[in-house]
């Protein structure tokens, strides 16, 4: 289930400041959320707000566009706290600036966005005229500074009223938006707690007259001559050329953008999976062409079918698919254009397909001369897309391209992969007692590792480590293994031997040193009592550790010849009795919560088991 979106007002260190700590997404269901608040905002008078996005994990194209306009208005100063990475994305504009102040904490962001009222405030119009103020005698003396404000003297001569005091006040509820509705859920009345302006009143949004402006003191002094200056020549006057400054400004674009093309190749360089690699490719397509989505087609047995999206709602584009031959990708391929959707030789029932689902631009996905997708473009942000964005666009699909291209081999290469190992598990399993268990002992090893956050560049290699685990007992004879007995001291000592001679063969077969590292540490123990090595603790591999706990909770449900198969609450407690000793306790902890999740909803790990894995 996607995050909620929660905005909730947060305290500030200056009563001029209004703080919303924003987390979740904001996507095109809160767009309209967005908009109430801001029109709050202006109409109780509210001119300063930060956003706190430390929390934010996503921000559509959409909801970009309503803060920039905000910002870009005047209204409301708005300044940026914690923003990510792709949420700065979306809020720069290298055509204008939009005033919004970005800053690393909410402290330095309400700094920001106080200094910059204080800097539009200092502005001095050249022919203003400068009055002497009426403290300063014509001796150069200075009349007693003001009195404090507990003694404030009203210009009648009658003490001012003090200031009255707010009384402290209660914490405001938060907006919660439900992500699986059609629309935020948000009220009125809601919206004037989240302002903290409920009870308070609605602020007088009337017209005030202009007042009448102060007289000036009249200052009555002889003139004196003029000094005699010096002909100082006119600085040069600036160039009126027609078209300097819009030249300029587009000179500038392209640097920023040539130099963003260039960041972008080296991050596309390094992603290994189609999945992250499109997902990346979709939301620079959003943020540095200024669109509010994008949808990568992938070709497929005739067809181009969904594969990515980025600011829809998938619900929106299901079941769509593209027959090809109605796509007319021979007369496409020579020109391999960024075409608006009415210019793309598509036929009319494509086109009509299309624009349901929000579609204006299409883009070809075409590597060694052969369409692999389309790339779907939703509207504009701020103006249609002009020939420099396009130029941009279609270099940043090419080198999306030429990465998908990269990552298809790799993950070809994977594929290949699967099948030796497909290869071995049958071997294992045939040669040990752990006939089917290595589909239970995966899928729960694949389950615990995302729910402990696991790093994902290294849980594919854990899988791997996991199904191999004992590929070393292929070397054990089968009748140690198939004993119906206690083994003997000796034999012990072969069976100690098969995480070592493991390890040898998976090195050999040139399986990443993180898969080694599982297979030869899964039998040690957290006191140091395991084998072969005797590592102990936080020295084990974290793969290792979780192998562990998983391995012994699957023996213990099976019947071995030496003892009964023992049901999931004895085996539970038989890890609860040994974490600390034979297993990491954080480990057993987190398999445990999750064995007893599975018992108390019904549903297995079986139906979340590792995709890449078919045992």
């Amino acid at each position: 289930m996607p995050p909620k979106t929660i905005i909730e007002k947060s305290p500030a260190s200056s009563p001029d400041v209004m703080v919303f700590k924003i987390s979740g997404t904001l996507g095109f269901h809160e767009k309209e959320t967005l908009e109430k608040l801001f029109g709050e905002c202006r109409k109780r008078n509210i001119s300063h707000v930060v956003l706190d996005v430390e929390r934010l994990t996503s921000l559509g194209g959409g909801c970009a566009t309503i803060i920039r306009n905000e910002a870009a208005a005047g209204g409301v100063r708005i300044g940026v706290a914690a923003a990510k990475k792709t949420v700065l994305k979306f809020l720069q504009d290298t055509d204008q600036n939009t005033g919004i102040v970005t800053a690393d904490s909410v402290e330095a962001a309400i700094a920001g966005v106080l200094a910059s009222v204080a800097a539009a405030s200092e502005v001095v119009e050249p022919d203003e005229v400068v009055v002497p103020d009426e403290s300063t005698a014509e001796d150069g003396s200075s009349h007693p500074a003001p009195a404090p404000d507990d003694e404030l003297v009203h210009p009648n001569g009658a003490p001012a009223a003090a200031a009255p005091v707010d009384p402290p006040k209660a914490p405001r509820p938060t907006v919660e938006v439900d992500m699986e509705s059609d629309e935020a859920l948000i009220s009125e009345e809601v919206l004037e707690d989240v302002l903290g302006m409920a009870g308070e009143g609605t602020a007088d949004t009337s017209p005030t007259p202009a007042s009448a402006p102060s007289p000036k003191p009249h200052v009555e002094a002889e003139a004196a001559p003029a000094p005699e200056r010096a002909e100082v020549p006119p600085p040069a006057a600036p160039s009126t050329e027609p078209g300097d400054d819009a030249k300029s400004r587009e000179l500038k674009r392209r640097v920023v953008q040539y130099n963003t093309l260039l960041s972008i190749n080296n991050d596309f360089a390094r992603m290994h999976d189609r999945k992250g690699l499109l997902d990346a490719f979709l939301l620079t397509t959003i943020a540095q062409v200024g669109v509010e989505s994008a949808v990568f087609l992938q070709r497929s047995q005739g067809y181009f079918y969904p594969a990515a999206m980025k600011g829809v709602d998938p619900e929106e584009i299901r079941g769509l698919a593209l027959e090809e031959g109605r796509l007319g990708l021979d007369e496409w391929l020579p020109t391999r254009a960024v075409l608006a959707l009415e210019d793309a030789p598509f036929d009319a029932e494509a086109k009509a397909a299309l624009m349901l689902v929000g579609c204006h631009h299409v883009a070809p996905f075409i590597v060694h001369g052969t369409f692999r997708g389309i790339v779907l473009l939703g509207p504009p942000i701020r103006n249609e897309l002009d020939p420099s964005t396009i130029d941009f666009l279609r270099i940043l699909v090419n080198q999306a391209a030429i990465a998908y291209e990269s990552t298809a081999r790799v993950e070809e290469e994977n594929e290949r992969t699967l099948g030796v190992v497909r290869t071995l598990i049958s071997l294992i399993e045939e040669n040990t007692l752990g006939r089917g268990n290595t589909k239970l002992v995966s899928n729960y090893v694949y389950a615990l590792a995302k729910k402990i956050h696991y790093p994902e560049e290294h849980l594919r290699d854990c899988m791997y480590g996991t199904v191999l685990r004992d590929i070393g007992m292929i070397k054990v004879s089968d009748l140690i293994v198939r004993s119906p007995r206690e083994l003997m001291p000796e034999e012990w000592e072969v069976i100690k031997h098969h995480p070592s001679d493991g390890a040898d063969m998976l090195r050999k077969m040139n399986f990443s040193d993180h898969a080694v590292n599982v297979v030869l540490c899964h039998h040690e123990r957290f006191n140091g009592e395991g084998y072969p090595r005797e590592v102990q603790g936080q020295a084990i591999p974290l793969g290792a550790r979780i192998v562990s706990v998983v391995e012994s909770y699957a023996a213990m449900l099976q019947l071995r010849p030496t003892r009964p198969a023992l049901t999931q609450e004895e085996a539970l407690n038989a890890l609860r009795e040994n974490w600390g000793m034979r297993y990491d306790p954080d480990v057993v902890k987190q398999f445990i919560d999750l064995v007893e999740d599975e018992i108390r909803s019904g549903e297995t790990v079986a139906n979340k088991r590792f995709e890449l894995f078919s045992v």
